[in-house]
């Protein structure tokens, strides 16, 4: 944990990133950008416009529908510029397989204001596709009507690198603002968004995808650095996965998104998942709310609200420790509120604060396990060293908190309030080596009795820490871990900034890009396993 392990394991600067960024943009548009306008209205045509076009240069489709017959292929430093969304239409017409706009091998290129439609073409595999390409801009596009076929897809959007190696990958570039509906319905990976095989540092930013075969956004097999905010999805068929990072996707940041199923964090480590309304009034249902499988996650400040099994679920066989649920909301669910399941090596040092377990139904839909539904916070097999502080499960049908297996231990409960559950408020395990209820609400349940309480040997840590009140955007602020163990000492720490990524170090520094008043939270572990958390705002203003 000490500073000269900073910069091996600290996030890359956003401000860095922008600056390149910025800088790319800017070798585009020094020049002044001679306009080439398409001449006909068929894929030829933007074929010829884009090979007398210089770098810097735009090329720019007037309103009508293009006939498209086999890919468009942009080249770098170039733009592609529709009349608008509802004007300028590239229809597939192919009769042989492929995408329908390719930019791979591209740096430095934009594609805006037009619609790129699959026309329900079997022969329409992907919508935009790019490999080993970057910097790319797309924005304000509308991608529809591709329909499920042998290929793997259909992707409104596919960047992609080489399986297996991750050679290749599409990275630093954006994806805003864009419509993707009627992509791949009824196929098992049709999807809107799909960052795949090491495209990392890419940005998907306030897009509305509906009515897919599989979901919305996704990450996978080494596509880190990912920023997915500000989407709206709907209509996701199959697994219903309305965004999806998996595969080694560390550093995800998924914040201020809509969706309608399931958010899963699956194998990724340091990813933060932040103010995501997941629900779904329709009757559908689907897996889970938020899935956190991976180290040093924190979800934060999130509402699931119907249609799923469960609310919050964390299983599987990767490393499952270090995690923060903070001020999260879960209710409708017709299983459990929450499942900790401690698969493989089992789960560890998760704290939770401020989270609502509420109305979890009975005999609502098809519970995946009929009988054992209703209950609002359950943990089951290898699960210890978990607090919940201030923590509610109210109004379940069954068990506000269910205890599974012999090694689930060593569980705190702090200022909880557990009222109004239709069974016991706390069931199962009556054996636990060290069990506490400290200053709980326990009312209003079939069965107010809680389960033998055993103190913990050890009283648990004193979180603290040092960080100015008041920091201007871009500037490096340095953050200390001031906590103290009340016996053996501090093994671990995990840093909420508010704000991009998790840390685990101490001292560390971090950047904050925009202004506002940001929550700090830090939650630290003692070599006994007990966590502790400490926070405080920090206000950022303009440089």
């Amino acid at each position: 944990m000490q500073a000269s392990s900073e910069l091996r394991m600290r996030q890359p600067s956003k401000l860095r990133w922008l600056s390149a960024w910025l800088l790319a943009l800017t070798l585009v548009t020094a020049a002044e950008a001679k306009t080439t306008t398409v001449r006909g209205r068929d894929g030829a045509a933007i074929a010829a416009a884009i090979d007398q076009a210089q770098p810097g240069d735009r090329v720019a489709l007037p309103p009508g529908t293009y006939a498209v017959t086999e890919p468009v292929r942009l080249k770098s430093k170039t733009r592609l510029v529709g009349a608008g969304q509802q004007r300028t239409l590239l229809r597939f017409d192919g009769v042989e397989p492929g995408v329908i706009l390719d930019l791979s091998g591209c740096a430095d290129v934009e594609v805006c204001h037009l619609t790129v439609d699959g026309a329900r073409n079997l022969n329409a595999h992907q919508g935009i596709f790019a490999h080993d390409a970057r910097r790319l801009n797309v924005h304000d596009v509308t991608i529809r009507d591709l329909v499920k076929s042998d290929a793997f897809g259909p992707h409104g959007i596919l960047f992609t690198g080489t399986n297996p190696t991750c050679e290749g990958g599409v990275t630093d570039s954006v994806v805003a603002d864009c419509t993707l509906e009627n992509i791949g319905v009824g196929a098992k990976f049709g999807g809107g968004i799909r960052l795949a095989w090491g495209s990392s540092r890419n940005r998907v930013l306030r897009n509305v995808i509906r009515n897919t075969g599989r979901g919305g956004v996704f990450g996978d097999n080494g596509s880190t650095d990912l920023v997915i905010r500000g989407n709206t999805v709907s209509g996701s068929g199959g697994e219903g996965l309305g965004i999806e990072v998996w595969g080694g996707c560390d550093r995800a940041v998924i914040e201020d998104n809509r969706i309608d199923h399931w958010l899963s964090v699956g194998g990724c480590d340091f990813c933060a998942v932040r103010r995501n309304v997941i629900g779904d009034k329709s009757g559908a249902c689907k897996f889970a709310g938020i899935e956190g499988i991976g180290r040093c996650l924190v979800a934060t400040d999130n509402i699931v609200d119907d249609g799923q099994q469960i609310g919050i679920s964390v299983s599987g066989g990767p490393p499952k420790d270090h995690c923060l649920w903070a001020r999260n909301t879960i209710r409708n669910c017709i299983q459990w509120g929450a499942q900790i399941q401690g698969d493989g090596d089992g789960v560890a040092r998760h704290y939770f604060y401020r989270c609502k377990f509420e109305d979890t139904t009975v005999g609502r839909g098809a519970p995946a396990y009929p009988g054992d539904e209703g209950h609002g916070f359950r943990a089951l097999a290898k699960v210890s060293d978990l607090v919940l502080e201030d923590c509610e499960s109210r109004n379940n049908g069954r068990y506000g908190v269910q205890l599974v297996g012999g090694d689930v231990d060593r569980l705190s409960f702090v200022r909880c309030v557990i009222k109004d559950n239709g069974g016991a408020a706390v069931a199962g395990r009556d054996d636990c080596a060290a069990l506490e209820f400290a200053d709980c609400v326990i009312a209003g349940n079939g069965d107010d009795r809680l389960p033998r309480a055993s103190g913990f040997p050890e009283p648990p840590p004193q979180a603290s820490f040092d960080a100015p009140a008041t920091v201007k955007a871009g500037e490096l602020v340095r953050f200390a871990s001031t906590s103290r163990a009340s016996r053996g000492r501090i093994t671990s720490v995990l840093w909420d900034f508010g704000d991009g990524c998790p840390a685990e170090l101490t001292p560390i520094r971090h950047t904050y890009g925009r202004p506002g008043v940001y929550r700090v939270t830090l939650v630290v572990w003692d070599s006994q396993g007990r966590g502790a958390r400490a926070e405080r705002q920090v206000r950022v203003t303009r440089d």
